[in-house]
């Protein structure tokens, strides 16, 4: 027996014009037998299908076809085709009606004017009146269903001008709307061209080029310089520099060495490298930014919902009253013709087209733009919700500060300077992995310092490191371990920290001769970016934070922000974020998506930071920055702002231009072209309005921190 298990299938659609004809598709999709939920996000030409196994791909493609589309593999390189051709169509039909309206107005007889009306109403209309003969056979009123009604009734009516004039008015308004929202679709596409199709897999009997889905994690692939990682996976030999701005939205390049990871779609610049794959062809982290900005159309924004509730209750209700037009006023005043002529361009009108995409196409591009510059946005209503955001919480340890630790101070209790303490330190840190080692060794480079030689280096674990200088023992490390002795003069020095500072103790020849402080690093940038949401707005910042209460005082201080919470353990950061989302109503939270995963799913919108081949991160957050650029916090707020403007600028311009429409359309002061160029015209100018985001500027990583003030549309 057949199993019944659900499964979730994912579809590129090729074909996909109009809104109207999305959701003609998904009514279709859903009478099929075994088909339990279909859905087509139209912003993406995107299908996702939940039926039961007992459905194959080959029916569904079938229904597909008959509905006018052409169905491809999820991650696919397939383009739409036929441009030219539908191009060459709409010149051919525009030809012979301007030909036909010629002979007419030149008075000559109906066998001369009619076959060039005629021949342009079949090759402009073919597409309309097939896809209006599968809506009319299915039971959905869609926009081909419509004009084929009012095309045949022109006809009928031998309007012969009016009838060319709509189909090849509508037939250039779809191509228009065709290619204006190719546009919108641009940038999944460009992630989805940037992973090549074939691998140069590394084997015992030599190099093999193989088809990139084929092969496995722990396999060694080869990339040299030109060419695009087609796969994640960690760099086992040979370094180069890499572009990633496929993923991150970075500038610049990365340097890539043994032990680093790479990113499928992103290019090697420089160098060959050898590469362990980690990650399979579709479970890259690629694969999953794709599926993800796809994915994002299914959280629908509340003005999207507010949308599609009112088309479902205006479009039957304009055909009504196109019904009753033709009907009522004839049998009471007579003149069938004149009445059904104002019905068709009633009918004309009721389309709305111009609605339906109002909303979904700017929140489109507004995840198309964004993903490009490294920003994942998980859904429309997580726009919406940006835009409205009162505060800002943020985590310290890797939002606010790098992470990772320097040195600040180094205090001398002996004769020693401060340079000879620290390359003594560096000298026997040598041997150690421990991140305040690699701090002492960093500072002593950047200082430039020449480091004595240090014999014997041991590590003793849990109190330091130990080793021979000029055949004095030389010890690093904590109190216990390196303070054994300490000159009475010397002046009393406070705890480190209880200052909030991580320290070390260095000891020469049995006496403690100085100490070393260390800070988490603040990010450059995160002052100005505070001052730059005040500048919007956003008036309110908090740190939540796990360190101590003065560490967390001292970065909350210098960043400039309103109030901090330390030490805060999990839960007490969920109930923080809970206490300032019932105080300012819309709250964002920034973290590393990691340990603040509960505190990020209960703000009103969580982004995490440096989200890059994060798993947990990108699960986390609402939003996902795929580096840790703390500047697109900003952004974000602008971009989300003029989405939301644009969506209304839409919402208005559509209803109001339908209303205006039916008002000359009622009384009969609306030719039918006239209704069909009034249609066509607001859905291409909504769309055209949506497209300036994609234009929407964002701050590059490599900008200076005062730079942020000139970030522009």
């Amino acid at each position: 027996m057949a199993s019944k298990e659900i499964q979730v299938r994912t579809f590129r659609v090729e074909g996909m014009d109009c809104a109207d004809c999305a959701v003609g598709l998904e009514h279709t999709l859903r009478r099929v037998p075994g088909v339990r939920q279909a859905k087509v996000y139209f912003g993406s030409a995107t299908l996702r299908v939940w039926c039961t196994s007992e459905v194959s791909d080959a029916t569904l493609r079938q229904v597909v076809e008959q509905s006018g589309f052409r169905l491809h593999a999820p991650i696919s390189h397939t383009h739409e085709h036929g441009n030219h051709t539908r191009i060459g169509q709409v010149a051919v039909a525009s030809a012979l009606g301007i030909l036909g309206f010629v002979l007419q107005t030149d008075h000559q007889p109906a066998w001369a004017f009619v076959p060039p009306y005629l021949l342009a109403i079949i090759v402009g209309g073919i597409p309309t009146f097939l896809g209006g003969w599968r809506a009319i056979r299915t039971r959905n009123l869609d926009t081909n269903a419509l004009m084929t009604i009012a095309v045949l009734g022109a006809i009928g009516l031998r309007e012969w001008a009016e009838a060319t004039a709509v189909v090849c008015l509508f037939a250039i308004g779809n191509l228009l709307e065709h290619l204006t929202t190719e546009r919108t679709r641009h940038a999944i596409r460009q992630l989805m061209d940037s992973a090549p199709e074939t691998a140069t897999v590394v084997t015992p009997e030599g190099l093999q080029t193989v088809p990139a889905v084929t092969v496995q994690e722990g396999e060694r692939i080869r990339v040299r310089a030109g060419e695009r990682f087609p796969l994640d996976g960690e760099v086992i030999e040979g370094s180069s520099d890499v572009d990633q701005s496929t993923i991150t939205g970075e500038s610049q390049p990365v340097p890539k060495s043994p032990g680093d990871e790479v990113f499928a779609g992103t290019l090697n610049q420089t160098g060959m490298v050898d590469v362990r794959v980690t990650r399979t062809y579709e479970n890259t982290t690629l694969a999953r930014l794709i599926h993800m900005v796809e994915e994002a159309q299914e959280h629908k924004a509340p003005l999207q919902h507010l949308v599609d509730r009112f088309a479902r209750v205006y479009t039957p209700a304009v055909i009504a009253l196109a019904v009753l037009l033709a009907t009522i006023p004839p049998l009471l005043w007579g003149d069938f013709s004149r009445w059904f002529f104002r019905s068709l361009s009633l009918l004309l009108i009721a389309c709305p087209c111009a609605l339906v995409i109002s909303t979904p196409v700017a929140l489109v591009t507004a995840l198309g733009t964004a993903s490009r510059r490294g920003v994942l946005i998980k859904g429309g209503i997580f726009v919406e919700a940006m835009a409205q955001v009162r505060a800002f919480i943020y985590d310290k340890t890797g939002t606010l500060t790098t992470g990772r630790l320097r040195v600040r101070d180094i205090q001398p209790l002996d004769t020693f300077s401060a340079e000879q303490i620290l390359a003594m330190a560096a000298a026997v840190e040598a041997v150690s992995t421990h991140p305040l080692a690699e701090a002492v060794r960093e500072e002593a480079s950047n200082r430039r310092l020449s480091l004595p030689t240090a014999q014997g280096c041991t590590i003793v674990p849990g109190k330091g490191v130990e080793g021979w200088i000029d055949g004095r023992l030389c010890r690093v490390g904590n109190a216990d371990f390196a303070c054994g002795y300490i000159a009475q003069d010397m002046p009393f020095l406070p705890d480190g920290e209880q200052e909030g500072y991580a320290q070390v103790w260095v000891q020469y020849d049995g006496k403690t001769i100085g100490r070393i402080l260390f800070e988490d690093a603040r990010r450059a940038e995160a002052a100005e970016v505070v001052r730059e949401l005040r500048a919007l707005g956003i008036g309110y910042h908090v740190m939540l934070s796990g360190d101590v209460e003065s560490a967390a005082r001292r970065v909350a201080h210098d960043i400039g922000l309103d109030e901090f919470r330390a030490p805060l353990l999990p839960e007490q950061k969920v109930d923080a974020v809970r206490e300032l989302r019932a105080r300012f109503g819309s709250v964002a939270m920034v973290g590393d998506g990691v340990n603040d995963a509960p505190a990020l799913k209960s703000a009103t919108v969580g982004i995490a930071m440096g989200a890059i081949g994060s798993d947990v991160a990108i699960e986390a957050a609402d939003i996902a920055l795929m580096n840790d650029d703390l500047r697109l916090l900003p952004y974000l707020v602008r971009l989300s702002r003029a989405t939301l403007s644009i969506i209304r600028q839409n919402i208005a311009f559509s209803i109001g231009t339908k209303l205006l429409l039916l008002a000359i359309a009622a009384p009969g002061y609306l030719p039918l072209w006239l209704a069909v160029m009034g249609d066509m015209g607001v859905s291409l100018l909504v769309t055209l309005n949506a497209l300036r985001l994609m234009k929407y500027g964002a701050p590059s990583v490599d900008m200076m921190p005062h730079q942020a003030l000139l970030w522009k549309r």
